[in-house]
């Protein structure tokens, strides 16, 4: 998503520097060698580059994190090292982490967490929320998403930089809201997912009947009413 992100800021004419992490290596040697992205296999825009991680950070207003869940730790202790005073903070990554004591923390938050307190306060971090698929951004499909932070007046300078006739962004300082519902999302999906494998597994997956009672009762939840029966 990282690097579908790099066509509409490209559109808008800004320079997208693109790092990767120690497992991505594949991925950067192909895009700096054939401009290609393997997992997308569609060319990354010519404001698009391939740097190394120190280089990246040199002069860059806004830093995006894309890594996954289980790496915005790992993120979060690099850019302890390499963030300047007053630069804008993306997160895409998705889900909550557990603590200890039974608490959740959103992905931004575990994020900023790994980064001095004083560096911390001096940067503003946001999110972006979809739903979106990379590939889809990428050929320039019509997508809506929400960028999410606790400032306004951030949210809505950064979210001018990739605004673009097919990208389109509403903000939110609803942070732990929108932050929370990205990530539950993903669970009503599979939930909602379900009431088609059961029609495959019966079958019946062509059947004029479908499932949707099933799939609506996963939003509902409410004790079954003897007086609805008949």
């Amino acid at each position: 998503m990282a690097t579908a992100l790099a066509f509409p800021l490209s559109d808008n004419g800004h320079e997208v520097r693109l790092i990767g992490t120690h497992l991505d290596r594949e991925i950067i040697d192909t895009i700096k060698e054939r401009r290609v992205h393997p997992g997308l296999d569609l060319e990354v825009p010519q404001a698009a580059r391939a740097f190394q991680l120190e280089e990246a950070f040199d002069g860059a207003d806004v830093i995006m994190s894309g890594v996954n869940s289980f790496g915005v730790r790992w993120a979060g202790k690099q850019l302890s090292s390499l963030l300047k005073p007053g630069t804008h903070d993306l997160s895409i990554a998705k889900g909550l982490e557990a603590r200890e004591n039974g608490d959740l923390r959103i992905l931004p938050e575990v994020l900023a967490g790994e980064v001095p307190e004083d560096l911390r306060d001096q940067a503003s971090w946001s999110a972006i929320a979809g739903p979106s698929i990379a590939g889809e951004v990428a050929v320039r499909r019509d997508t809506c998403v929400v960028f999410a932070g606790r400032d306004a007046g951030v949210l809505e300078e950064v979210a001018g930089l990739f605004r673009t006739p097919y990208y389109h962004v509403w903000t939110s300082t609803d942070f732990v809201g929108v932050e929370v519902c990205a990530a539950a999302k993903n669970c009503y999906a599979l939930g909602a997912g379900f009431m088609e494998g059961i029609l495959d597994r019966e079958g019946e997956s062509e059947a004029r009947y479908r499932n949707y009672d099933y799939g609506a009762a996963l939003f509902g939840g409410e004790p079954e009413s003897k007086a609805g029966k008949g």
